[in-house]
C-alpha cells in the first residue's frame, strides 16, 4: 500500500510541472526581438516593412512571428535586407519534453498498478489521466508558443549596412 501512495505522489507531481511548464517559451522570451541596426557612416534612414523607424544607429523591437524588410537609405543610395523567422528548436523541445515525461512517468505507473487489487482502479485512473495531460500540456506549448511568436527568432539578429 506504500508503494502505491509513492507512485501516486509520483505520477501527481510529474502531471503538476508538465502543467507549469506549459508554454515554456512564454517564460522565458518574449513575443519581439531587440536587432541593433547600424550603417557605416552613421545617419542613415531606417525603415522597416516600408515604415520610417529613425536613423542608424537604433535599436528596433521587432514581432518575431513574421520577416520583416529592413531598408537604409543615405545620400541617395538605398539597400535592404529581409530578416527571416526561424524556429528556436531550444524552445520546442522544451514545450515539448515535459508533457513527453510525464506521459513517459504515468504510463510507467500505470504499469505498475496490481490490478488483482479492486482498490487500485482509481491509481489507474490517475495514471491514464497523467498520460492526457502530460500529451495535452505539450500540444498547449507548442499551440501558445507559435500563436504569440514566442519560440521563433529573427535572423540575421542584428544589421550592419556599409554605404560607398
Amino acid at each position: 500500500m506504500q508503494t502505491m501512495h509513492i507512485r501516486r505522489r509520483w505520477g501527481v507531481a510529474a502531471a503538476a510541472l508538465a502543467i507549469a511548464l506549459s508554454g515554456c517559451a512564454a517564460l522565458f522570451t518574449r513575443s519581439t526581438q531587440q536587432v541593433p541596426v547600424q550603417s557605416e557612416p552613421p545617419g542613415a534612414e531606417v525603415f522597416v516593412n516600408g515604415e520610417f523607424q529613425g536613423t542608424t544607429p537604433i535599436t528596433l523591437a521587432l514581432p518575431k512571428r513574421t520577416e520583416h524588410v529592413v531598408v537604409l537609405r543615405y545620400g541617395g543610395q538605398q539597400q535592404s535586407l529581409t530578416l527571416s523567422t526561424v524556429v528556436d528548436s531550444t524552445f520546442l523541445a522544451l514545450d515539448i519534453a515535459p508533457g513527453f515525461v510525464t506521459a513517459g512517468v504515468s504510463g510507467v505507473f500505470i504499469a505498475g498498478v496490481d490490478y488483482s487489487d479492486a482498490r487500485n482502479a482509481q491509481f489507474a485512473v490517475i495514471g491514464v489521466m497523467g498520460v492526457v495531460v502530460g500529451l495535452s500540456s505539450a500540444v498547449v506549448s507548442v499551440g501558445i508558443d507559435a500563436a504569440t511568436g514566442r519560440w521563433y527568432r529573427l535572423t540575421p539578429g542584428e544589421v550592419l549596412i556599409v554605404f560607398d
